[in-house]
């Protein structure tokens, strides 16, 4: 039998493919969608503001269903769905399955203090990919000071518990903040026990309504990425991306990330965004079409370029700091003036991974450093 050779593919290279087609053809495959700014928790931190929590109205569960049959449409695979808190939605189990029977791969962010066996078994019925858990204090204290309610650690792990009794894959993250930095590993500890992935973050950002109270809760820049790169992992994975991008072309546009391309984000309200952070481009699908507001607003993101002479443009460290416009934009008002923050982090991150002696090591050996 003559067949025609084929040429085969390997996994990796047909997903890189199929992404970079989806990126030039600006398919919208991957979304989140905030059903919520309320939630049952004050965190301290948190960008929602307690006034847009009280006040924001929310888009029906009819038009959430129709949102998502046009995002199917569009071509989005992965949905996030997260709030404020989702599980306060009495209508969750509706939009999660409806999302789930279109064939969309879902993940869900909670604060974990809501799950109950009836979210176990919705969970059991129609899986998500993961469902990712905030812990912000490995000790009772710390956790309700932070989170702003009594017995919240114990309600979340309780929530834990009942998702992975039900086989749900669970990871969990924090925020690593001055007022939980003492706690930072036992917090770690929680998920080793639990045998779950962990991840952190420390880049807070201002609220969304311009309050700049959560940045104080910053720790130093050197302490974030000691315990960064206390993991070996994650030193390699940002020596091995800083060797991918040393050579890659400069290039004009001021957003270089997939918001806008590839990605999408929906707030309580409608609002559709390139992403979580983009307010100054929304434009509200209450009464539109996803489809209208993606290829005649959205791509608006595109159009931005960055000014003659952008520093950041050339900086050998901007692979390595978390570059991102709409994190200026919301810490110092423009998108072209850049987060002092955000570069430390990438000088200290080149300076461990260019060091002579290992910067890993050199991360390994020293005692814990102070967090402010």
């Amino acid at each position: 039998m003559n067949c025609q050779e084929t040429s085969q593919l390997s996994n990796v290279e047909y997903l890189l493919n199929f992404s970079n087609k989806a990126y030039q053809e600006r398919i919208p495959l991957s979304g989140s969608i905030d059903i919520t700014s309320r939630c049952n928790l004050k965190c301290i931190h948190c960008y929602y503001s307690s006034q847009t929590k009280n006040k924001q109205k929310e888009l029906s569960t009819e038009r959430w269903l129709s949102i998502i049959d046009e995002i199917t449409d569009a071509g989005c695979l992965f949905l996030l769905i997260s709030g404020g808190e989702p599980l306060l939605r009495n209508d969750f189990s509706t939009i999660y399955k409806h999302a789930k029977m279109n064939g969309i791969l879902l993940t869900v962010f909670t604060n974990g203090t809501l799950i109950t066996e009836e979210t176990g078994n919705l969970f059991s019925e129609f899986p998500p990919q993961t469902v990712e858990i905030s812990i912000y204090g490995a000790t009772s204290e710390t956790s309700d000071r932070i989170t702003g309610t009594k017995g919240s650690l114990k309600k979340c792990l309780r929530g834990i518990e009942i998702l992975l009794g039900c086989n749900i894959p669970v990871k969990i993250k924090t925020i690593l903040m001055t007022e939980n930095s003492h706690e930072f590993e036992a917090i770690k500890n929680i998920a080793r026990d639990f045998r779950v992935p962990f991840r952190f973050d420390a880049a807070i950002f201002p609220r969304f309504n311009g309050d700049k109270t959560p940045l104080k809760l910053r720790v130093s820049p050197e302490f974030a990425i000691s315990k960064e790169f206390s993991e070996q992992s994650m030193f390699k994975k940002y020596r091995d991306y800083l060797e991918q991008t040393r050579n890659f072309p400069v290039i004009d546009s001021l957003y270089i990330c997939s918001a806008g391309h590839t990605n999408f984000h929906i707030d309580p309200s409608g609002n559709l965004k390139p992403c979580l952070m983009t307010d100054n481009l929304s434009y509200n699908i209450n009464n539109a079409s996803f489809k209208t507001g993606w290829h005649e607003h959205i791509s608006k993101i595109l159009e931005k370029k960055a000014p003659e002479g952008y520093e950041c443009n050339t900086c050998e460290k901007r692979s390595l700091c978390g570059f991102c416009p709409a994190f200026f934009l919301l810490e110092n008002g423009s998108e072209y003036i850049r987060s002092e923050y955000l570069c430390t982090m990438g000088r200290e991150r080149y300076r461990l991974i260019t060091n002579n002696n290992g910067g890993y090591n050199e991360i390994t050996r020293k005692t814990t450093k102070t967090a402010l």
